[in-house]
């Protein structure tokens, strides 16, 4: 038995580096791409950074005179295939409104630019950050500008969408009284950043928004006080927002983002009951 359980590792052995070498050799290879989406790159004039904008437009857009509302997307390095899929399933599939994503990324490391631009203040022997406003001024002067002026875009019908720390840069936004964006879905937000700095330095009046927040059940339990205290804050003080916080269980840090990408887009695009 154990001399048949050898020669079949040793064939699957070299079955696959025969695979490896014909795939070097005798196949041509192509990078996957997503149907129906655009990049759009720029180097920003506020903070020198390079972004690369991906852009997932809805079926049947280049025969269409229709104006869509646009969802931001944070960390589109990692996140943008992701979205892109679950919103184009919900759409074919459980009568979602059609929109256009704006998947955010950038050149490079995407976790050093992150902390710069997502960061609301700066924190001791945490490189580059604290870099939140000038990050928000970009996206107001420079991204919504330039998306708005090469794709058919309903103004004022915006959505951001933000995990971990995209979670706190939105949340950032939010209790600023920023007029960038309507609609918000904050997953799992890093509002612990600088004890708390985003609910002790808010800044009234706030605006009347649409606001998704979510936390896994088993994430740290850092994270879900982090959920639980801004809920509290805008139950206190954005009680006129239309407004809804889930617990998805049995989901951690890594997975509870794609609960909230689904069950937030489904709530603001299928006007699901709170």
């Amino acid at each position: 038995m154990k001399n048949t359980h050898y020669c079949t590792y040793k064939k699957l052995l070299v079955l696959g580096l025969l695979l490896l070498t014909l795939g070097v050799k005798g196949f041509s290879q192509r990078l996957v791409s997503i149907p129906n989406t655009l990049e759009l790159s720029f180097t920003s004039k506020i903070n020198k950074t390079v972004y690369n904008l991906h852009i997932a437009l809805p079926y049947q857009y280049e025969k269409s005179k229709e104006k869509y509302p646009t969802v931001y997307l944070l960390d589109a390095n990692s996140d943008f295939p992701l979205v892109t899929s679950i919103s184009r399933r919900l759409e074919a599939e459980d009568n979602l409104k059609k929109f256009i994503l704006v998947g955010i990324s950038y050149q490079g490391s995407a976790w050093e630019h992150r902390r710069a631009d997502y960061t609301p203040s700066f924190v001791r022997n945490t490189k580059n950050s604290g870099g939140a406003n000038k990050f928000a001024s970009v996206i107001e002067k420079e991204i919504i500008p330039l998306v708005e002026k090469n794709i058919q875009v309903k103004k004022n019908s915006r959505t951001l969408l933000g995990n971990s720390l995209g979670g706190l840069f939105g949340a950032y936004l939010l209790l600023n009284g920023s007029p960038i964006f309507e609609n918000y879905i904050i997953s799992s937000a890093s509002m612990w950043w600088d004890d708390y700095y985003v609910l002790k330095n808010s800044k009234p009046p706030f605006l009347k928004s649409s606001i998704f927040i979510s936390v896994g059940s088993l994430e740290n339990p850092h994270m879900i006080e982090s959920s639980k205290k801004l809920k509290a804050f805008i139950d206190e003080n954005l009680s006129t927002s239309k407004k809804k916080i889930i617990f998805p269980d049995g989901e951690n840090h890594a997975s509870a983002k794609i609960r909230a990408y689904s069950d937030g887009l489904r709530w603001l695009f299928k006007g699901e009951k709170n």
